[in-house]
Protein backbone atom coordinates (compact mmCIF):
# COMPACT_ATOMS: atom_id res chain seq x y z
CA UNK A 1 0.00 0.00 0.00
CA UNK A 2 1.32 3.43 -0.75
CA UNK A 3 2.42 5.62 2.32
CA UNK A 4 0.56 8.07 3.78
CA UNK A 5 1.31 11.40 4.22
CA UNK A 6 1.31 12.32 8.21
CA UNK A 7 -1.55 13.75 9.79
CA UNK A 8 -1.85 17.37 9.68
CA UNK A 9 -1.45 18.89 13.22
CA UNK A 10 -4.80 20.91 13.91
CA UNK A 11 -4.76 24.21 15.85
CA UNK A 12 -8.09 23.97 17.45
CA UNK A 13 -7.44 21.83 20.91
CA UNK A 14 -10.93 21.00 20.95
CA UNK A 15 -11.38 20.13 17.55
CA UNK A 16 -8.32 17.85 17.27
CA UNK A 17 -9.73 14.54 17.45
CA UNK A 18 -12.86 15.02 15.24
CA UNK A 19 -10.32 16.33 12.77
CA UNK A 20 -7.82 13.22 13.41
CA UNK A 21 -11.14 11.05 12.57
CA UNK A 22 -11.81 12.28 9.07
CA UNK A 23 -8.49 11.45 7.97
CA UNK A 24 -8.63 7.46 9.89
CA UNK A 25 -11.70 7.60 7.89
CA UNK A 26 -9.95 8.62 4.89
CA UNK A 27 -7.64 5.95 5.54
CA UNK A 28 -9.98 3.26 6.02
CA UNK A 29 -8.95 2.75 9.61
CA UNK A 30 -12.17 2.96 11.10
CA UNK A 31 -11.79 1.14 14.66
CA UNK A 32 -9.46 4.22 15.35
CA UNK A 33 -11.49 6.56 13.87
CA UNK A 34 -14.24 5.86 16.15
CA UNK A 35 -12.15 6.08 19.24
CA UNK A 36 -10.81 9.32 18.16
CA UNK A 37 -14.11 10.83 17.61
CA UNK A 38 -16.11 9.23 20.88
CA UNK A 39 -13.16 10.93 23.03
CA UNK A 40 -14.30 14.14 21.03
CA UNK A 41 -17.75 13.33 21.94
CA UNK A 42 -16.59 13.08 25.42
CA UNK A 43 -14.64 15.88 26.03
CA UNK A 44 -17.57 18.17 24.46
CA UNK A 45 -20.14 16.43 26.45
CA UNK A 46 -17.87 17.86 29.01
CA UNK A 47 -18.06 21.40 28.01
CA UNK A 48 -22.07 21.13 27.09
CA UNK A 49 -21.15 21.85 23.59
CA UNK A 50 -24.01 20.48 21.89
CA UNK A 51 -23.06 21.44 18.50
CA UNK A 52 -19.56 19.63 18.79
CA UNK A 53 -21.51 16.30 20.39
CA UNK A 54 -23.77 16.55 17.49
CA UNK A 55 -21.12 16.87 14.95
CA UNK A 56 -19.40 14.20 16.83
CA UNK A 57 -21.76 11.89 17.03
CA UNK A 58 -22.92 12.33 13.39
CA UNK A 59 -19.05 10.65 12.75
CA UNK A 60 -19.71 8.06 15.02
CA UNK A 61 -22.78 6.51 13.15
CA UNK A 62 -20.61 7.06 10.30
CA UNK A 63 -17.91 5.00 11.60
CA UNK A 64 -20.60 2.34 12.86
CA UNK A 65 -21.91 2.04 9.37
CA UNK A 66 -18.14 0.93 8.14
CA UNK A 67 -18.08 -1.35 10.93
CA UNK A 68 -21.27 -3.37 10.08
CA UNK A 69 -22.90 -2.18 13.39
CA UNK A 70 -25.87 0.07 11.92
CA UNK A 71 -28.22 -0.03 14.95
CA UNK A 72 -25.60 1.95 17.29
CA UNK A 73 -25.17 4.27 14.19
CA UNK A 74 -29.01 5.36 14.28
CA UNK A 75 -28.95 5.28 18.05
CA UNK A 76 -26.07 7.97 17.24
CA UNK A 77 -27.58 9.85 14.90
CA UNK A 78 -30.89 9.76 17.31
CA UNK A 79 -28.64 11.45 19.85
CA UNK A 80 -27.54 13.95 17.06
CA UNK A 81 -30.70 15.05 16.22
CA UNK A 82 -32.28 15.26 20.08
CA UNK A 83 -29.12 17.91 20.36
CA UNK A 84 -31.17 19.90 17.98
CA UNK A 85 -27.89 21.15 17.17
CA UNK A 86 -28.30 20.94 13.34
CA UNK A 87 -26.01 22.72 10.85
CA UNK A 88 -26.50 25.97 9.54
CA UNK A 89 -24.44 23.94 6.44
CA UNK A 90 -26.68 23.19 4.52
CA UNK A 91 -23.67 20.74 2.64
CA UNK A 92 -23.90 19.10 6.46
CA UNK A 93 -27.64 18.35 6.34
CA UNK A 94 -27.19 16.57 3.31
CA UNK A 95 -23.99 14.52 4.15
CA UNK A 96 -26.19 13.66 7.48
CA UNK A 97 -29.40 12.32 5.58
CA UNK A 98 -26.97 10.36 3.10
CA UNK A 99 -25.21 8.31 6.04
CA UNK A 100 -29.21 8.09 8.13
CA UNK A 101 -29.67 6.58 4.35
CA UNK A 102 -27.12 4.19 4.17
CA UNK A 103 -27.74 3.03 7.96
CA UNK A 104 -31.26 2.77 7.20
CA UNK A 105 -30.64 0.54 4.30
CA UNK A 106 -28.27 -1.64 6.53
CA UNK A 107 -30.72 -2.23 8.69
CA UNK A 108 -33.32 -3.51 5.63
CA UNK A 109 -35.61 -0.34 5.98
CA UNK A 110 -34.90 0.06 2.23
CA UNK A 111 -38.31 2.63 1.98
CA UNK A 112 -37.36 4.68 4.71
CA UNK A 113 -33.83 4.61 3.19
CA UNK A 114 -34.95 6.20 0.00
CA UNK A 115 -36.62 8.88 1.76
CA UNK A 116 -33.36 9.98 3.24
CA UNK A 117 -31.60 9.64 -0.28
CA UNK A 118 -33.89 11.83 -1.95
CA UNK A 119 -33.56 14.46 0.96
CA UNK A 120 -29.84 14.00 0.93
CA UNK A 121 -29.93 14.62 -3.29
CA UNK A 122 -32.17 17.78 -2.73
CA UNK A 123 -30.36 19.39 -0.32
CA UNK A 124 -26.39 18.71 -1.98
CA UNK A 125 -27.86 20.28 -5.34
CA UNK A 126 -29.16 22.89 -3.47
CA UNK A 127 -25.59 23.61 -1.97
CA UNK A 128 -23.37 22.88 -4.61
CA UNK A 129 -20.66 21.08 -3.38
CA UNK A 130 -19.68 18.36 -6.15
CA UNK A 131 -18.25 16.09 -3.36
CA UNK A 132 -21.18 15.94 -0.99
CA UNK A 133 -23.77 15.45 -4.29
CA UNK A 134 -21.50 12.75 -5.68
CA UNK A 135 -21.66 10.99 -1.98
CA UNK A 136 -25.92 11.38 -2.15
CA UNK A 137 -25.80 10.38 -5.35
CA UNK A 138 -24.06 6.84 -4.26
CA UNK A 139 -26.24 6.37 -1.39
CA UNK A 140 -29.36 6.92 -3.88
CA UNK A 141 -27.81 4.49 -6.83
CA UNK A 142 -27.06 1.54 -4.21
CA UNK A 143 -30.89 1.76 -3.15
CA UNK A 144 -31.95 1.78 -6.24
CA UNK A 145 -29.59 -1.14 -7.30
CA UNK A 146 -30.91 -2.88 -3.93
CA UNK A 147 -34.38 -2.22 -5.22
CA UNK A 148 -34.55 -3.88 -8.57
CA UNK A 149 -33.54 -0.88 -9.68
CA UNK A 150 -30.09 -1.05 -10.54
CA UNK A 151 -29.47 0.48 -14.31
CA UNK A 152 -31.17 3.76 -12.52
CA UNK A 153 -28.65 3.02 -10.14
CA UNK A 154 -25.73 2.65 -11.94
CA UNK A 155 -26.42 6.25 -14.12
CA UNK A 156 -26.61 7.74 -10.87
CA UNK A 157 -23.27 6.33 -9.45
CA UNK A 158 -21.63 6.86 -13.01
CA UNK A 159 -22.34 10.72 -11.92
CA UNK A 160 -20.85 10.46 -8.18
CA UNK A 161 -17.33 9.01 -10.04
CA UNK A 162 -18.07 11.75 -12.69
CA UNK A 163 -18.03 14.25 -9.96
CA UNK A 164 -15.03 13.20 -7.83
CA UNK A 165 -13.20 12.98 -11.36
CA UNK A 166 -9.75 14.39 -10.37
CA UNK A 167 -11.10 15.28 -6.62
CA UNK A 168 -8.95 16.45 -3.90
CA UNK A 169 -10.20 13.33 -1.77
CA UNK A 170 -9.55 9.61 -3.69
CA UNK A 171 -11.35 7.73 -0.63
CA UNK A 172 -14.19 9.31 -1.88
CA UNK A 173 -13.99 8.19 -5.29
CA UNK A 174 -12.85 4.82 -4.59
CA UNK A 175 -16.22 4.52 -2.42
CA UNK A 176 -17.95 5.78 -5.45
CA UNK A 177 -16.07 3.30 -7.82
CA UNK A 178 -16.87 0.25 -5.67
CA UNK A 179 -20.66 0.82 -5.35
CA UNK A 180 -20.84 1.11 -8.99
CA UNK A 181 -18.98 -1.78 -9.46
CA UNK A 182 -21.86 -3.68 -7.24
CA UNK A 183 -24.72 -1.98 -9.05
CA UNK A 184 -23.40 -3.14 -12.52
CA UNK A 185 -23.14 -6.86 -10.53
CA UNK A 186 -27.06 -6.35 -9.86
CA UNK A 187 -27.11 -5.40 -13.75
CA UNK A 188 -24.96 -9.28 -14.56
CA UNK A 189 -27.84 -10.88 -12.11
CA UNK A 190 -30.70 -9.92 -13.57
CA UNK A 191 -29.55 -10.09 -17.23
CA UNK A 192 -28.48 -13.75 -15.86
CA UNK A 193 -31.98 -14.31 -14.87
CA UNK A 194 -33.74 -13.56 -17.76
CA UNK A 195 -31.84 -15.57 -19.87
CA UNK A 196 -30.03 -13.02 -21.22
CA UNK A 197 -25.95 -14.77 -20.92
CA UNK A 198 -24.42 -12.78 -23.18
CA UNK A 199 -25.76 -9.85 -21.25
CA UNK A 200 -25.03 -11.22 -18.01
CA UNK A 201 -21.14 -11.34 -18.91
CA UNK A 202 -20.63 -7.90 -19.80
CA UNK A 203 -22.20 -6.46 -17.13
CA UNK A 204 -19.83 -9.00 -14.92
CA UNK A 205 -16.88 -7.80 -16.65
CA UNK A 206 -17.76 -4.16 -16.19
CA UNK A 207 -18.09 -4.88 -12.50
CA UNK A 208 -14.70 -6.64 -12.66
CA UNK A 209 -13.55 -3.69 -14.40
CA UNK A 210 -14.97 -1.11 -12.46
CA UNK A 211 -14.05 -2.77 -8.88
CA UNK A 212 -10.26 -3.23 -10.32
CA UNK A 213 -10.61 0.55 -10.48
CA UNK A 214 -11.60 1.12 -6.73
CA UNK A 215 -8.83 -1.86 -6.09
CA UNK A 216 -6.71 0.50 -7.53
CA UNK A 217 -7.49 4.11 -6.18
CA UNK A 218 -8.02 2.82 -2.48
CA UNK A 219 -4.33 1.22 -2.83
CA UNK A 220 -3.01 4.54 -4.05
CA UNK A 221 -4.84 6.61 -1.12
CA UNK A 222 -4.51 3.99 1.57
CA UNK A 223 -8.40 3.81 2.28
CA UNK A 224 -8.03 0.37 3.73
CA UNK A 225 -11.80 0.19 4.47
CA UNK A 226 -12.52 0.50 0.97
CA UNK A 227 -9.47 -1.41 -0.56
CA UNK A 228 -10.54 -4.80 1.46
CA UNK A 229 -14.36 -4.13 0.45
CA UNK A 230 -12.60 -4.25 -2.59
CA UNK A 231 -10.87 -6.96 -2.54
CA UNK A 232 -13.49 -8.93 -1.13
CA UNK A 233 -15.92 -8.26 -4.05
CA UNK A 234 -13.23 -8.62 -6.96
CA UNK A 235 -12.81 -12.32 -5.58
CA UNK A 236 -16.38 -12.75 -5.68
CA UNK A 237 -16.43 -11.46 -9.05
CA UNK A 238 -13.93 -13.50 -10.34
CA UNK A 239 -14.97 -16.45 -8.95
CA UNK A 240 -17.95 -16.31 -11.05
CA UNK A 241 -16.19 -16.35 -14.02
CA UNK A 242 -14.15 -19.45 -12.98
CA UNK A 243 -11.01 -17.28 -12.10
CA UNK A 244 -10.05 -18.89 -8.88
CA UNK A 245 -6.25 -17.90 -8.68
CA UNK A 246 -7.41 -14.40 -9.02
CA UNK A 247 -10.12 -14.64 -6.44
CA UNK A 248 -7.28 -16.32 -3.87
CA UNK A 249 -4.48 -13.51 -4.71
CA UNK A 250 -7.42 -11.09 -3.70
CA UNK A 251 -7.97 -12.54 -0.56
CA UNK A 252 -4.50 -12.95 0.14
CA UNK A 253 -3.98 -9.37 -0.51
CA UNK A 254 -6.94 -8.55 1.94
CA UNK A 255 -5.36 -11.03 4.57
CA UNK A 256 -2.03 -9.22 4.26
CA UNK A 257 -2.87 -5.78 5.21
CA UNK A 258 -2.51 -4.40 8.27
CA UNK A 259 -4.83 -2.93 10.67
CA UNK A 260 -7.78 -4.12 12.60
CA UNK A 261 -10.62 -4.78 9.33
CA UNK A 262 -13.05 -4.36 12.45
CA UNK A 263 -15.62 -7.55 12.92
CA UNK A 264 -18.16 -6.88 9.86
CA UNK A 265 -14.90 -7.06 7.16
CA UNK A 266 -13.24 -9.87 9.06
CA UNK A 267 -16.41 -11.64 8.18
CA UNK A 268 -17.34 -10.70 4.78
CA UNK A 269 -13.67 -11.94 4.17
CA UNK A 270 -14.35 -15.42 5.35
CA UNK A 271 -17.63 -16.29 4.05
CA UNK A 272 -16.41 -15.06 0.41
CA UNK A 273 -13.03 -17.27 1.11
CA UNK A 274 -14.85 -20.02 1.85
CA UNK A 275 -17.28 -19.36 -1.19
CA UNK A 276 -14.25 -19.61 -3.15
CA UNK A 277 -12.84 -23.21 -1.76
CA UNK A 278 -15.96 -24.70 -2.31
CA UNK A 279 -15.58 -23.56 -5.96
CA UNK A 280 -12.25 -24.56 -5.88
CA UNK A 281 -13.29 -27.84 -4.43
CA UNK A 282 -11.74 -27.84 -1.34
CA UNK A 283 -14.81 -28.68 1.05
CA UNK A 284 -13.51 -29.33 4.54
CA UNK A 285 -11.52 -25.88 3.57
CA UNK A 286 -14.61 -24.39 3.21
CA UNK A 287 -16.52 -26.10 5.91
CA UNK A 288 -14.16 -24.81 8.31
CA UNK A 289 -14.17 -21.16 7.08
CA UNK A 290 -17.55 -21.04 6.91
CA UNK A 291 -18.23 -22.25 10.27
CA UNK A 292 -15.65 -19.52 11.65
CA UNK A 293 -17.64 -16.91 9.45
CA UNK A 294 -20.39 -17.94 11.77
CA UNK A 295 -19.38 -18.25 14.62
CA UNK A 296 -17.53 -14.77 15.03
CA UNK A 297 -21.31 -13.51 13.44
CA UNK A 298 -22.83 -15.29 16.21
CA UNK A 299 -20.49 -13.62 18.95
CA UNK A 300 -21.20 -9.82 17.17
CA UNK A 301 -25.16 -10.65 16.94
CA UNK A 302 -24.78 -9.80 13.42
CA UNK A 303 -28.37 -11.41 12.03
CA UNK A 304 -27.10 -10.43 8.31
CA UNK A 305 -23.97 -11.78 8.54
CA UNK A 306 -25.32 -14.89 10.03
CA UNK A 307 -27.96 -14.89 7.28
CA UNK A 308 -25.01 -15.42 4.39
CA UNK A 309 -22.59 -17.47 6.78
CA UNK A 310 -25.25 -19.97 7.36
CA UNK A 311 -26.55 -20.05 3.60
CA UNK A 312 -22.88 -20.82 2.52
CA UNK A 313 -22.28 -23.46 5.21
CA UNK A 314 -25.29 -25.11 3.95
CA UNK A 315 -24.20 -25.14 0.14
CA UNK A 316 -20.36 -26.50 1.68
CA UNK A 317 -22.87 -29.52 3.76
CA UNK A 318 -24.74 -29.86 0.40
CA UNK A 319 -21.42 -30.65 -1.54
CA UNK A 320 -20.21 -32.87 0.79
CA UNK A 321 -23.02 -34.91 0.91
CA UNK A 322 -24.31 -34.45 4.48
CA UNK A 323 -27.92 -33.42 3.97
CA UNK A 324 -29.36 -33.31 7.43
CA UNK A 325 -26.87 -31.34 8.43
CA UNK A 326 -27.66 -29.39 5.02
CA UNK A 327 -31.67 -29.69 6.17
CA UNK A 328 -30.77 -28.60 9.89
CA UNK A 329 -28.78 -25.18 8.36
CA UNK A 330 -31.55 -24.84 6.33
CA UNK A 331 -34.42 -24.71 8.58
CA UNK A 332 -31.96 -22.01 10.91
CA UNK A 333 -31.75 -19.84 7.67
CA UNK A 334 -35.16 -19.41 7.81
CA UNK A 335 -35.34 -18.94 11.71
CA UNK A 336 -33.23 -16.51 11.16
CA UNK A 337 -35.19 -14.91 8.19
CA UNK A 338 -38.10 -14.58 10.27
CA UNK A 339 -36.28 -12.95 13.24
CA UNK A 340 -34.68 -10.58 10.70
CA UNK A 341 -37.97 -9.26 10.04
CA UNK A 342 -39.01 -9.41 13.28
CA UNK A 343 -35.89 -6.78 14.10
CA UNK A 344 -37.05 -4.89 11.07
CA UNK A 345 -40.32 -4.42 12.56
CA UNK A 346 -38.22 -3.12 15.50
CA UNK A 347 -36.49 -0.70 13.60
CA UNK A 348 -39.41 0.84 11.76
CA UNK A 349 -41.09 1.22 14.87
CA UNK A 350 -37.38 3.12 16.15
CA UNK A 351 -37.02 5.10 13.37
CA UNK A 352 -40.69 6.42 13.94
CA UNK A 353 -38.85 8.92 16.28
CA UNK A 354 -37.08 11.20 13.56
CA UNK A 355 -39.57 11.50 11.34
CA UNK A 356 -41.02 14.51 12.51
CA UNK A 357 -37.26 15.67 11.86
CA UNK A 358 -36.82 14.21 8.83
CA UNK A 359 -40.28 16.22 7.07
CA UNK A 360 -38.68 19.42 9.04
CA UNK A 361 -35.41 18.90 7.11
CA UNK A 362 -37.04 18.00 3.78
CA UNK A 363 -39.28 21.38 4.72
CA UNK A 364 -36.04 23.02 4.80
CA UNK A 365 -34.28 21.27 1.93
CA UNK A 366 -37.42 22.59 -0.39
CA UNK A 367 -36.62 25.81 1.67
CA UNK A 368 -32.72 25.77 0.40
CA UNK A 369 -33.75 24.69 -3.41
CA UNK A 370 -36.07 27.60 -3.93
CA UNK A 371 -33.81 29.68 -2.45
CA UNK A 372 -30.83 29.34 -4.68
CA UNK A 373 -33.35 29.35 -8.07
CA UNK A 374 -34.62 32.85 -7.15
CA UNK A 375 -32.76 35.87 -7.11
CA UNK A 376 -32.91 37.51 -3.34
CA UNK A 377 -33.72 41.20 -3.97
CA UNK A 378 -36.69 40.89 -6.45
CA UNK A 379 -38.11 36.92 -5.48
CA UNK A 380 -38.32 36.18 -9.98
CA UNK A 381 -36.06 33.40 -11.39
CA UNK A 382 -32.42 33.97 -11.36
CA UNK A 383 -29.17 33.20 -13.65
CA UNK A 384 -29.21 29.73 -12.82
CA UNK A 385 -33.03 29.15 -13.11
CA UNK A 386 -32.71 30.72 -16.20
CA UNK A 387 -29.98 28.22 -17.50
CA UNK A 388 -32.20 25.49 -16.21
CA UNK A 389 -35.31 26.67 -18.18
CA UNK A 390 -33.34 27.29 -21.72
CA UNK A 391 -31.66 23.65 -20.88
CA UNK A 392 -35.58 21.75 -20.50
CA UNK A 393 -36.76 24.19 -23.58
CA UNK A 394 -33.60 22.61 -25.57
CA UNK A 395 -34.87 21.21 -29.08
CA UNK A 396 -38.39 22.77 -28.52
CA UNK A 397 -38.94 26.44 -29.81
CA UNK A 398 -39.38 29.36 -27.59
CA UNK A 399 -38.40 33.11 -27.75
CA UNK A 400 -36.35 34.93 -25.27
CA UNK A 401 -36.02 38.63 -24.80
CA UNK A 402 -33.18 40.38 -22.39
CA UNK A 403 -34.66 43.42 -20.92
CA UNK A 404 -32.00 46.53 -19.53
CA UNK A 405 -33.12 49.19 -17.56
CA UNK A 406 -32.28 52.70 -19.54
CA UNK A 407 -29.57 54.92 -18.15
CA UNK A 408 -30.15 52.97 -14.12
CA UNK A 409 -26.74 54.26 -13.14
CA UNK A 410 -28.24 57.68 -13.23
CA UNK A 411 -30.92 56.01 -10.73
CA UNK A 412 -28.52 55.23 -7.94
CA UNK A 413 -26.32 58.12 -8.60
CA UNK A 414 -28.82 60.67 -8.23
CA UNK A 415 -31.60 59.06 -5.90
CA UNK A 416 -29.75 56.32 -3.84
CA UNK A 417 -29.05 52.02 -4.18
CA UNK A 418 -32.02 51.97 -2.03
CA UNK A 419 -34.36 53.65 -4.75
CA UNK A 420 -32.35 51.79 -7.32
CA UNK A 421 -33.04 48.63 -5.50
CA UNK A 422 -37.03 49.43 -5.02
CA UNK A 423 -37.56 50.06 -8.53
CA UNK A 424 -35.76 46.69 -9.22
CA UNK A 425 -38.50 44.94 -7.35
CA UNK A 426 -41.10 47.06 -9.02
CA UNK A 427 -39.78 46.66 -12.51
CA UNK A 428 -39.61 42.89 -11.52
CA UNK A 429 -42.96 42.66 -10.48
CA UNK A 430 -44.62 44.77 -13.68
CA UNK A 431 -43.10 41.61 -15.29
CA UNK A 432 -44.37 39.22 -13.84
CA UNK A 433 -47.89 40.71 -13.98
CA UNK A 434 -47.95 41.32 -17.45
CA UNK A 435 -46.83 38.28 -18.68
CA UNK A 436 -48.96 36.24 -16.19
CA UNK A 437 -48.72 32.41 -16.93
CA UNK A 438 -47.51 32.83 -20.74
CA UNK A 439 -43.93 33.06 -19.78
CA UNK A 440 -41.00 33.07 -17.24
CA UNK A 441 -39.66 36.53 -15.75
CA UNK A 442 -35.96 36.35 -14.59
CA UNK A 443 -33.58 38.91 -13.07
CA UNK A 444 -29.70 38.13 -14.51
CA UNK A 445 -28.18 40.56 -12.45
CA UNK A 446 -27.78 43.80 -11.84
CA UNK A 447 -30.74 45.68 -14.47
CA UNK A 448 -30.55 43.29 -16.35
CA UNK A 449 -33.61 41.41 -16.93
CA UNK A 450 -34.85 38.72 -19.51
CA UNK A 451 -38.25 37.42 -20.48
CA UNK A 452 -39.10 33.60 -21.82
CA UNK A 453 -41.93 32.58 -23.17
CA UNK A 454 -41.88 28.83 -24.02
CA UNK A 455 -43.57 27.46 -27.77
CA UNK A 456 -44.00 31.38 -28.69
CA UNK A 457 -42.70 33.07 -31.87
CA UNK A 458 -41.39 36.41 -32.00
CA UNK A 459 -45.07 37.66 -33.45
CA UNK A 460 -46.38 36.65 -29.77
CA UNK A 461 -43.66 37.25 -27.87
CA UNK A 462 -43.35 40.79 -29.30
CA UNK A 463 -46.56 41.42 -27.76
CA UNK A 464 -45.78 40.45 -24.22
CA UNK A 465 -42.57 42.31 -24.58
CA UNK A 466 -44.02 45.49 -25.49
CA UNK A 467 -46.51 45.40 -23.33
CA UNK A 468 -44.20 44.74 -20.58
CA UNK A 469 -41.84 47.53 -22.10
CA UNK A 470 -44.80 50.27 -21.90
CA UNK A 471 -45.66 49.12 -18.39
CA UNK A 472 -42.62 50.25 -17.21
CA UNK A 473 -43.02 53.32 -19.22
CA UNK A 474 -45.96 54.10 -17.93
CA UNK A 475 -46.19 53.31 -14.01
CA UNK A 476 -46.05 56.15 -11.68
CA UNK A 477 -42.61 56.14 -10.06
CA UNK A 478 -43.32 59.20 -8.53
CA UNK A 479 -44.33 57.50 -4.42
CA UNK A 480 -40.41 55.75 -4.95
CA UNK A 481 -38.78 59.26 -5.74
CA UNK A 482 -40.30 62.38 -6.96
CA UNK A 483 -38.77 63.03 -10.75
CA UNK A 484 -38.16 59.46 -11.10
CA UNK A 485 -38.58 57.74 -14.94
CA UNK A 486 -38.21 54.42 -15.30
CA UNK A 487 -38.33 53.07 -18.91
CA UNK A 488 -36.62 50.11 -20.47
CA UNK A 489 -34.85 48.77 -23.89
CA UNK A 490 -35.92 45.18 -25.23
CA UNK A 491 -33.75 42.90 -27.35
CA UNK A 492 -36.26 39.83 -28.94
CA UNK A 493 -34.64 36.78 -30.34
CA UNK A 494 -37.06 33.53 -31.42
CA UNK A 495 -36.32 29.89 -32.87
CA UNK A 496 -35.46 26.34 -31.36
CA UNK A 497 -33.19 25.55 -28.55
CA UNK A 498 -32.02 22.66 -30.55
CA UNK A 499 -30.76 25.26 -33.07
CA UNK A 500 -28.20 26.49 -30.91
CA UNK A 501 -29.86 28.23 -27.21
CA UNK A 502 -26.23 30.29 -27.12
CA UNK A 503 -27.58 31.60 -30.69
CA UNK A 504 -30.93 32.71 -29.53
CA UNK A 505 -29.39 34.71 -26.80
CA UNK A 506 -26.60 36.38 -28.66
CA UNK A 507 -29.10 37.27 -30.90
CA UNK A 508 -31.76 39.10 -28.34
CA UNK A 509 -28.50 40.31 -27.34
CA UNK A 510 -27.35 42.44 -30.37
CA UNK A 511 -31.06 43.23 -30.52
CA UNK A 512 -30.49 45.18 -27.24
CA UNK A 513 -27.37 46.59 -28.39
CA UNK A 514 -29.45 48.09 -31.24
CA UNK A 515 -32.87 49.16 -29.24
CA UNK A 516 -29.87 51.09 -27.07
CA UNK A 517 -28.22 52.83 -29.71
CA UNK A 518 -31.33 54.07 -31.79
CA UNK A 519 -32.84 55.95 -28.37
CA UNK A 520 -33.81 53.54 -25.78
CA UNK A 521 -37.15 52.55 -24.31
CA UNK A 522 -37.91 50.51 -27.10
CA UNK A 523 -38.40 46.60 -28.54
CA UNK A 524 -36.29 45.18 -31.67
CA UNK A 525 -37.39 41.88 -32.47
CA UNK A 526 -35.31 41.78 -35.44
CA UNK A 527 -32.42 42.49 -36.71
CA UNK A 528 -31.38 45.30 -38.80
CA UNK A 529 -33.22 44.66 -42.15
CA UNK A 530 -36.50 44.36 -40.40
CA UNK A 531 -36.79 46.87 -37.51
CA UNK A 532 -39.85 46.62 -35.33
CA UNK A 533 -39.81 49.65 -33.12
CA UNK A 534 -41.87 51.46 -30.59
CA UNK A 535 -41.46 54.46 -28.76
Amino acid sequence: MTRVPPLPIASDPHHDGLILGRHLLARGQCVEALAATKQVFAQAEGRRDKALMSRALVQIAWCCMKLGDPETGLDCLLGSRRLEQRSADSAEDARTSAIEAFLLLDLGLSDEAFAAAELAVITAEAAGEDAVTAFTYNVKGVILALCRQPELGTKLLARAVALTQGAKEESDRAFHLLNLGFCQIQLADDAEMSERPSEGRHWLDLAIETNGAAIATARLCGDAWTLRTALANGAEYQARCGNLDQAMAYLDASAALPGDPGVSLRIHYLYTLGDVQLRAGRLEDARNTCAEALAQAEMGNQIDHQLNAVQRLCDVHEALGQFETALALHRRFHALYVRQSGETTRRRAKIAEIQLESEQLRARAQELTMQVMLDPLTGIANRRSFDQILGRLDGSPYAVGMLDLDHFKSVNDRFSHQVGDTVLRRVARIMVEQIGVHGHAVRLGGEEFALIFPGAVTANASVFCDTVRLAIADADWSDIAADLRVTASIGLAAGTGGEGGDDLIAAADRRLYAAKTQGRDRLVAFDADALVMAG
